[in-house]
């Protein structure tokens, strides 16, 4: 838990709190008892009520800054179709895993997106073993049940100082996760990839000139 979500936490707590004992206090009932159980259920609902409304928020703040948000190719233009999260496969030994990723798409070169997850995680070991991994994006029934897929993608992991200069030249790798800097990063870099829709569509985009 990060400063600013503490202390947000923290706020509506004392908030709750005053409350209930304010309400107390007061024996509003006129049975303490009742007057308890009913100044429970408000302090909760004051409590808990916030913390869903900014839960949702967080939740709708990341679903509109997450993905490709930048204007490029018709393959950018595809991909801003899309949900701003991937499956993302990897392998070692034979064993195959994968994970569900929020990404933001470089600025720079739209076949380049990143990713930023806990430095403890298993995958990361997985894939600075193995950089050839693989994804697939959702269906996206509004677009016309269209995805992306490919299974030609390498996959890079910077930590610590490695991360700074990556955020200098991508800043929205930020709207990822508020302390992206302290986390590991994934680079992906697409090499090709497969776009399908249930009319038909099928195209293979290359980037390796």
């Amino acid at each position: 838990m990060y400063f600013k979500r503490f202390m947000q936490l923290f706020l509506i707590f004392l908030i709750s709190a005053a409350v209930l004992l304010g309400l107390v206090s007061t024996n509003f009932t006129g049975d303490f008892w009742l007057t308890v159980i009913l100044s429970v259920l408000i302090a909760y609902l004051i409590l808990i009520l916030p913390l869903v409304a900014l839960t949702v928020l967080k939740a709708k703040k990341k679903e509109n800054t997450v993905g490709s948000q930048a204007d490029g190719g018709e393959f950018s233009k595809i991909l801003k179709e899309l949900p701003g999260y991937i499956a993302l496969s990897y392998s070692q030994n034979g064993n195959s895993s994968t994970s569900i990723m929020s990404y933001v798409q470089s600025e720079h070169a739209e076949n380049v997106w990143y990713m930023v997850s806990d430095k403890r995680a298993s995958k990361l070991k997985i894939i600075e073993q193995n950089s050839a991994v693989s994804f697939t994006s959702w269906f996206n029934h509004a677009a016309g049940d269209c995805r992306l897929s490919s299974n030609r993608v390498t996959a890079e992991i910077f930590e610590g100082e490695q991360i700074l200069s990556e955020l200098t030249n991508e800043p929205k790798i930020r709207s990822l996760h508020e302390n992206a800097a302290k986390m590991a990063l994934i680079k992906l870099t697409v090499h090709s990839a497969l776009f399908e829709s249930n009319k038909g569509d099928l195209r293979v985009f290359e980037f390796e000139k």
